[in-house]
């Protein structure tokens, strides 16, 4: 028997192998489909239990330095198959074949229905290629000392975020005094006298809708952090003179905001319009999709949701007593032993109490607060 013809009867057994291979995925498949569906909450409860432990296991040392061995030997074995090597093609097509039946499995357990190609899986002569490692990923293994291999990339960046967990809250403890100001307080404050006088932090106002920025901005704010107080920088909203993004870019462009351990999340500063008493002009559902667009805007410059100010019957009549409970909030009431917390706030933060406070290092009246959990959360805040 000739080459040639050894060379087609080879070709029409391996032809036959392969359609066995997806005739008999095709015949497993409503089944697996079946079984699939019976055990999803099953699994997905038990992947859920796993989850930690697994993770745990991956970040040991034994398993990185095994991921390490294995990972050479299975790129040699990649870059060794030939493209046109159709015996090996068929044997590592059977295999994905099988490992594909089994995520029908699995897969229709934890993400749904999957549209599996099988053909085109039991046809496969390739091994795919590893996901592209990110920049962020090289960053984080360069941070821990982690050699540039894309295996401990990967491991290194998932490590990493494994380990960002909230930092926990401090106890709570007494109220802490503070003060607001803005262009009307003037340049001549004595910060040394406010830290002396009990203040511990203090708002001042940047800007003012689209034109108006403090003058005393710059002199202000950093008095007071040179002094030792914890400062944070307000942003007078007025919705109808121009978009939230302007302002909130206005905003944080004049305010040097900075996350050093000194300086309070931006603050949005909400009240009715000061020329109508309305709400400029605009619905409920316009004030609060304005309000959430200049909160993004602070939140992807920043990293921190904005604080939020507000008296009860602005958040009532202008934002529908919508619900912004994920920020802090800086409540403005006045001449009342316990403030009341509007609607779709667990409770307040700041309490501006008065406008007409005395405090030594400033001339004229001044707004006083309260920050109400404490001067460790307070600084947590700013941190």
């Amino acid at each position: 028997m000739n080459s040639d013809r050894q060379d087609e009867m080879q070709n029409r057994r391996w032809d036959t192998a392969d359609n066995a291979i997806r005739s008999a995925v095709d015949r497993v498949r409503p089944a697996a489909d079946r079984i699939g569906a019976w055990l999803a909450p099953f699994i997905q409860r038990v992947l859920q239990f796993l989850a930690p432990l697994i993770n745990r296991i991956k970040e040991t040392p034994a398993a990185r330095r095994l991921r390490e061995r294995v990972a050479p030997r299975v790129q040699e074995a990649r870059e060794k198959l030939p493209e046109g090597n159709r015996t090996r093609s068929m044997q590592l097509g059977a295999a994905v074949a099988a490992v594909g039946v089994v995520g029908l499995v699995i897969g229709s357990a934890t993400s749904g229905p999957s549209q599996y190609q099988v053909d085109q899986a039991a046809q496969s002569g390739r091994i795919p290629a590893a996901s592209p490692v990110t920049p962020e990923q090289v960053e984080a293994a360069r941070e821990q000392g982690v050699d540039a291999k894309p295996e401990q990339l990967a491991a290194a960046a998932e490590k990493k975020q494994q380990n960002q967990q909230p930092e926990p809250l401090a106890p709570v403890g007494p109220p802490v005094e503070g003060i607001d100001v803005s262009n009307h307080n003037g340049t001549n404050i004595d910060w040394n006298k406010v830290a002396a006088d009990g203040k511990k932090f203090t708002f001042v106002l940047a800007t003012d809708g689209t034109s108006f920025t403090n003058p005393q901005y710059d002199a202000q704010y950093h008095g007071a952090k040179d002094a030792g107080l914890i400062a944070g920088a307000y942003h007078f909203a007025r919705p109808g003179s121009s978009s939230a993004e302007e302002q909130a870019n206005r905003f944080l462009d004049t305010i040097d905001y900075r996350n050093d351990g000194k300086t309070l999340p931006p603050v949005l500063d909400l009240e009715v319009d000061p020329k109508s008493g309305g709400c400029y002009g605009k619905s409920v559902s316009e004030m609060q999709q304005w309000t959430q667009t200049f909160n993004d805007v602070v939140k992807d410059r920043t990293g921190k949701d904005p604080i939020i100010y507000a008296n009860p019957s602005f958040w009532k009549q202008c934002m529908g007593s919508s619900d912004f409970s994920d920020h802090a909030l800086w409540l403005a009431s006045y001449g009342v032993d316990e403030p009341t917390v509007p609607t779709g706030f667990e409770d307040w933060d700041f309490w501006q109490y008065t406008d007409k406070g005395k405090v030594a290092g400033i001339d004229g009246s001044t707004d006083l607060n309260q920050f109400q959990h404490g001067i460790e959360r307070l600084k947590q805040l700013a941190s």
